[in-house]
């Protein structure tokens, strides 16, 4: 970019020194962020009051100094907004990439609208048997109700779930695996791509019987695989064991999806760091509540992304019937029909009790709002289905979830007075003199299973409009017009070359 605009060609070496001067320059030294930190810390708890910071070790001493090691923080309005989301925390971590090496953790819940929630964040020396359970201390500042954590199976987060007397026992916790991780154990594990794919599978299966013959066929490819998931309890990675606790979330993606929008601020100093969760959580606030608002305000009964939810399950409903069996207890068989998008799986039957507020199907309970079924048969009684629509999903609780406002932090100038030890850097956590690695390197976590091919011409699979058989000689004449033109540019191109390239020899030999 530097030569295209200035005409000028820059060393790496001089451009990564220009950064780290104009990084210094916008955001203070590496050095000095660590003594500000605290003193922004202040002023963030005196302009919004209730926002929680812990340090590690904590500062005992008024003077002196004290090398960093650990801080958390939870904004004061995240913590409010956060009993209005579903009971359900992601954890993760990711590394910092700036002078001094260090993790960042983070706390993420869902909104009613399904959308990521920052609850809390800390800056630890990394990912291990300490700095998981010195996190968790979350659970004192976020909230005493029953809570479930999604995370992947680092040991110290089993560590923290696991202790003896704990808050984070059931039944106050509940541990859930991240199945996307454990797929890719399962692959690290067996070096086979096909039973990666179908334990994922299984996973997501709400059915009994579509769980016991996923499980089946995995012991069929592999014993080994079987075994080795056996002793995982199984409610700890199968939805149809799950009872509920993960409102249908099987991945710890929220917290990556933040970690992945933060990814520019890890290249920070450390005070720099805490502001721009600081401005990004308030952005998110400042636009939810609007949104969130006007909703409420329109009248709509739930958020944008349930509406749309219970409309598709509302539209297969359409095609169910229905047959009565109790109707004191609310015992209903429904049979689906074959319209819609349901063509050609029609004949199944469910049975509805919607006095328990459960459907065979499984889908109502684990997802908490009503499936199809359930609306079938609300739709032939004319009933409401507003009770089977959990209350985190209204308009009113998105509402109340970005109803806090955040308070703007005066200028440096005007912080209020930080009394305790000076905060200084930890010299052994200086990164070595290299370009640290920023991107992670993709690998079959990150492959989905791919859809169906779908032609395009003849709606047939197998195959697209590309290479579809009943593609018109027209298409077909048009390729290879394209294609001879392509051709007879490129050897004009190359002519011309050649005839400069002699034209050039001929005025040096003269």
């Amino acid at each position: 970019m530097l030569k295209e605009k200035y005409g000028y060609t820059v060393s790496y070496r001089r451009t990564w020194m220009g950064k780290q001067k104009a990084i210094a320059e916008i955001f203070g030294g590496w050095e000095k962020s660590y003594s500000e930190l605290s003193r922004f810390m202040t002023a963030l708890q005196h302009s919004n009051p209730g926002t929680v910071v812990q340090w590690y070790p904590p500062p005992n001493t008024p003077t002196g100094y004290m090398q960093f090691q650990r801080v958390f923080w939870a904004f004061k309005a995240s913590l409010h907004g956060f009993k209005h989301c579903r009971p359900v925390l992601t954890i993760d971590g990711t590394h910092l990439y700036g002078k001094y090496k260090g993790t960042l953790l983070v706390a993420m819940g869902c909104d009613a609208n399904n959308q990521i929630f920052p609850v809390a964040f800390a800056v630890v020396e990394s990912e291990n048997g300490d700095s998981w359970p010195w996190f968790m201390c979350i659970r004192h500042f976020v909230t005493n109700r029953e809570l479930c954590v999604i995370s992947d199976r680092h040991g110290g987060i089993v560590r923290a779930m696991n202790e003896v007397g704990s808050t984070w026992e059931e039944p106050y916790a509940y541990h859930r695996l991240c199945i996307r991780h454990l797929a890719s154990n399962v692959h690290t594990h067996f070096k086979d791509i096909h039973l990666k794919n179908l334990f994922v599978w299984t996973a997501r299966q709400h059915q009994k019987k579509k769980y016991d013959g996923g499980f089946k066929k995995i012991g069929e490819m592999n014993l080994e695989a079987r075994q080795f998931l056996a002793n995982i309890p199984p409610e700890m990675w199968s939805l149809h064991h799950d009872g509920g606790y993960r409102y249908g979330t099987i991945t710890s993606n929220l917290a990556e999806i933040f970690n992945s929008v933060m990814k520019n601020a890890r290249y920070l100093p450390i005070t720099a760091l805490v502001q721009v969760s600081f401005y990004r959580v308030n952005a998110y606030f400042v636009n939810r509540r609007e949104t969130s608002k006007m909703r409420l305000t329109q009248g709509h009964e739930y958020s944008p992304h349930i509406t749309d939810l219970i409309d598709k399950n509302r539209e297969k409903a359409k095609h169910h019937s229905v047959t009565p069996f109790d109707l004191g207890r609310g015992i209903f068989q429904v049979e689906t029909g074959c319209g819609g998008r349901t063509l050609g799986k029609g004949g199944r039957k469910q049975i509805v009790h919607l006095q328990r507020k459960t459907c065979t199907c499984k889908k109502m309970e684990i997802y908490k709002i009503p499936c199809s079924h359930v609306l079938a048969v609300c739709r032939q009684r004319s009933l409401s289905y507003a009770p089977f629509v959990d209350k985190f999903f209204s308009s009113d609780q998105y509402a109340a979830t970005y109803h806090r406002v955040f308070k703007p932090i005066p200028d440096r100038d005007y912080w209020p007075t930080y009394n305790g030890p000076e905060i200084v850097h930890d010299p052994s956590m200086l990164r070595a003199k290299r370009r640290p690695k920023s991107t992670r390197i993709k690998n079959e976590m990150d492959e989905g299973p791919r859809g169906t091919v779908r032609c395009g011409k003849c709606h047939q699979t197998g195959h697209n409009r590309a290479t579809c058989a009943k593609r018109s000689s027209r298409h077909e004449g048009v390729r290879w017009v394209r294609f001879y033109l392509a051709s007879i540019t490129i050897h004009v191109f190359v002519a011309r070359k050649n005839n400069n390239f002699k034209k050039g020899c001929q005025k040096k030999k003269n």
